[in-house]
C-alpha cells in the first residue's frame, strides 16, 4: 500500500514540477539547452523525486535531458570522475546526492560554466531549474548554484576542463 502512495505522490510531484518548468519558460526548438542530471539518491521516495524533475525539465519543451546514476555520492563527491565524457557538453548539470536521503546533505548543486549573470538565458534557465528543485524537494533540499556557493563554481570549472560543460 505504501508503494502504491509512493507512485502516486511522484506522479502527482512530477505533474506539478512539469507544469511549474512549462508555465514559467519558453523553449527555443532550435537550441535547447542540455540538461544532466546526476542522480546519488538510494531511496524510492528521492529517487522518484528526481524522476519528477527529470520528467518536468523535458516535458517544458526546454532542454534535453540526460541522467546518470551514481553509486556513493556523498555531498561533495565527483560522480563524473570515472565516466567517458559526452561526445558534446552539457549547459547545465544538476547533482543530487545521496546525502538528500538520510538529511545529511540539503543541496542539489546546479552547475553552469562562467558567471550566469553574464548570459541572461543561463541566469532565467537557473532560476527555473532551482523552483523545479525547490518544489520536487520542498522542505528537504533546495537548488544551489555557483552565484550560491564556492562549490558549485569550482565543480563547474572542473567540467568545464574535463569537457563535461559548456
Amino acid at each position: 500500500m505504501k508503494t502504491k502512495r509512493a507512485i502516486l505522490a511522484a506522479a502527482v510531484l512530477g505533474l506539478l514540477v512539469g507544469t511549474s518548468l512549462a508555465g514559467g519558460a519558453q523553449s527555443s526548438p532550435s537550441s535547447p539547452y542540455r540538461v544532466l542530471v546526476v542522480d546519488g539518491t538510494k531511496t524510492l521516495a528521492s529517487t522518484m523525486r528526481v524522476v519528477g524533475l527529470a520528467s518536468g525539465i523535458r516535458q517544458s519543451g526546454v532542454a534535453d535531458v540526460a541522467i546518470v546514476l551514481a553509486d556513493n555520492l556523498g555531498p561533495f563527491a565527483d560522480p563524473l570522475r570515472n565516466l567517458p565524457r559526452p561526445a558534446t557538453p552539457f549547459d547545465l548539470i544538476l547533482i543530487v546526492p545521496g546525502g538528500i536521503d538520510d538529511g545529511t546533505a540539503a543541496r542539489i548543486w546546479i552547475l553552469v560554466a562562467g558567471n550566469p549573470r553574464e548570459n541572461p538565458l543561463t541566469a532565467q534557465a537557473i532560476e527555473l531549474l532551482r523552483a523545479g528543485v525547490d518544489r520536487a524537494f520542498a522542505g528537504i533540499a533546495s537548488g544551489v548554484g555557483p552565484l550560491d556557493d564556492l562549490w558549485a563554481a569550482l565543480t563547474a570549472s572542473l567540467y568545464v576542463r574535463e569537457g563535461w560543460l559548456q
